[in-house]
């Protein structure tokens, strides 16, 4: 790379060139100016504007998720990194390759206590709390060497977060020194002893099933896992980040099941659990939840998920797709076909049951859903009543990582997360939302405007927090309070900033209004009145639907 006299802005934007960054996403603002300066100047960059840092964050987090390379949010120093903090947060609960970038004080006043514009003394450490590398240069040769090497911690291991301040100064000074070469380690590849372990016991074991998390993101891990389940012939359960990292047509898919009683009976009737990729976190039976486990071999590229929820009988440290490949390089005999009959049969049982529940409303949305989510389709959600009743259960995902949601719980993100999903992939992107959440960042419609993003947003309008609105009526004697909301006319509202939109009454309507706005250029919104549908058994319908 050029040794040639560079700002520090351009040494930050040659530095994110040098990693593949292709958008930015952020808001301009004095303390980062010259960085949003140098991005125009320079060719395959862009400036993706949001309209809120929050968003801008996450927003690179969905990028991130969707394509596997790098995500940059960029803010300002104080309130700009403040209003980062939550998609920073989402982002290092999703294991997101998601970096943010802010401004901060000159150097002269930095911890001097002036009440400098923005001052911030203790934003370093406000970002640590929630981002794993964080960096902070005192002089603008520190810049390049500094971001090189957040860059690197973000891309290596398990995917965190990381972050940079750079004050003002330093990005308008100049320096002549060249920018680092990036050096990403190679995945790690498990120990030899530990492999050993693992294939005996998986040799030995007759009834065996497999658990898949978001670790098995890729395509190429997709089809090595589809060649161990297919040669010890093991169900292959997921979680709901693991949806889509195994074929669902394929016979051994059993998808995300394993919590079910009948199936967790199966469970501890088995010889071996081989979970790859998952931390059990909540939706996994990591909290509150009893399951009786068998001998557990335990893949996973962080060494703190082993043993974090359950005790394994073998911890690998490994990236999936290695550890999937050295695998498959022993011989085992077929694993118990009565066994994954009765699993299999369990499992289709279940589903019939939980369709039923569902009503017949809910189970057609979801249907018209799905003939849109074949091989690399992402379907993006907030946390709301379809998405945590259907979407993560029935509705099939059949891409690596592309079934996308707010993995700590947040309402809201859903939407600027799918926003960032369109930008990476460039095509046609589904986000479920509630109403409640939709206004959370609600202007970052000027932003899918502006960039004509191609995204169809479906809102379930029922005029609140529904699953709040659930969960309050059956803990305070059936009463629910601040959960009811005045919501606007979502139709003229994203009309009004450059939207296309729809309407749909009831399902009928929705099927309709989904297949035209698919076939539309840009953004585009559908309202779907929620309070005309059954709703699903065991939810609390909102005060005066029509359900």
């Amino acid at each position: 790379m050029s040794s040639s006299s560079r700002t520090g802005a351009e040494i930050i934007v040659d530095t994110l060139v040098a990693a593949g960054v292709r958008h930015v996403f952020g808001i301009v603002s004095i303390h980062n100016m010259p960085i949003v300066d140098a991005i125009s100047r320079t060719d395959g960059i862009e400036l993706i504007t949001a309209r809120h840092e929050s968003s801008a964050a996450h927003m690179a987090d969905g990028y991130a998720r969707a394509s596997g390379d790098l995500g940059v949010a960029l803010g300002s120093t104080g309130p700009g990194t403040t209003n980062l903090m939550t998609g920073i947060y989402e982002s290092a609960f999703a294991s997101s390759r998601m970096l943010a970038i802010t401004g901060q004080a000159e150097t002269g006043y930095y911890g001097k206590g002036k009440g400098y514009v923005h001052e911030a003394e203790n934003q370093k450490l406000m970002l640590e709390t929630v981002a794993g590398a964080v960096a902070s240069p005192r002089n603008v040769g520190e810049v390049a060497p500094m971001l090189n090497s957040v860059i690197a911690s973000i891309l290596s291991g398990r995917p965190q977060p990381g972050a940079i301040e750079v004050p003002i100064d330093l990005q308008y000074a100049r320096c002549s020194s060249a920018v680092p070469e990036l050096r990403i380690a190679d995945p790690v590849g498990p120990d030899a002893e530990v492999l050993l372990a693992a294939t005996t016991l998986i040799a030995n074991a007759s009834k065996r099933m497999i658990l898949v998390g978001g670790g098995v993101s890729s395509v190429a891990a997709r089809d090595a896992l589809q060649a161990f389940a297919e040669k010890i012939n093991a169900p292959v359960f997921t979680s709901p980040n693991g949806k889509g990292s195994f074929p669902v047509d394929h016979p051994l898919h059993m998808g995300n099941a394993l919590l079910r009683p009948p199936i967790k009976k199966l469970l501890a009737e088995a010889d071996v659990l081989i979970a790859i990729g998952t931390r059990f976190q909540a939706g996994t039976g990591g909290i509150k939840i009893k399951m009786q486990l068998p001998a557990l071999v335990h893949i996973d590229i962080d060494p703190h998920s082993i043993n974090l929820n359950f005790n394994a009988e073998v911890g690998m440290v490994s990236d999936a797709k290695v550890a999937l490949d050295a695998l498959l390089e022993s011989e085992y005999e077929k694993g118990d076909a009565e066994h994954l009959e009765k699993i299999r049969s369990a499992c289709d049982e279940t589903n019939a049951l939980f369709r039923e529940r569902l009503g017949p409303d809910h189970a057609k949305a979801m249907d018209i859903f799905a003939k849109y989510l074949g091989p690399g389709e992402f379907f993006v959600r907030d946390s709301t009543i379809p998405g945590y009743n259907w979407g993560n259960t029935l509705l099939p995902i059949d891409h690596p990582g592309g079934y996308i949601f707010p993995t700590s719980g947040a309402i809201g993100p859903g939407f600027p997360i799918g926003l960032g999903v369109a930008v990476a992939t460039g095509t046609k992107t589904l986000i479920l939302h509630g109403d409640g959440g939709f206004m959370f960042h609600v202007g970052e419609l000027a932003t899918a405007a502006q960039y004509q993003i191609p995204a169809v947003i479906v809102i379930f309008n029922d005029g609140g927090y529904g699953v709040l609105r659930g969960l309050q009526s059956k803990q305070f004697d059936g009463r629910f309070h601040g959960t009811e909301l005045h919501t606007p006319d979502f139709v003229k509202l994203a009309e009004s900033m450059g939207v296309s939109a729809l309407y749909a009454d009831n399902v009928d309507e929705f099927d309709t209004q989904l297949k035209a706005a698919m076939d539309m250029a840009g953004p585009v919104l559908i309202e779907l009145n929620a309070n005309n549908m059954v709703p699903i058994d065991g939810v609390v319908p909102a005060p005066g639907s029509n359900a």
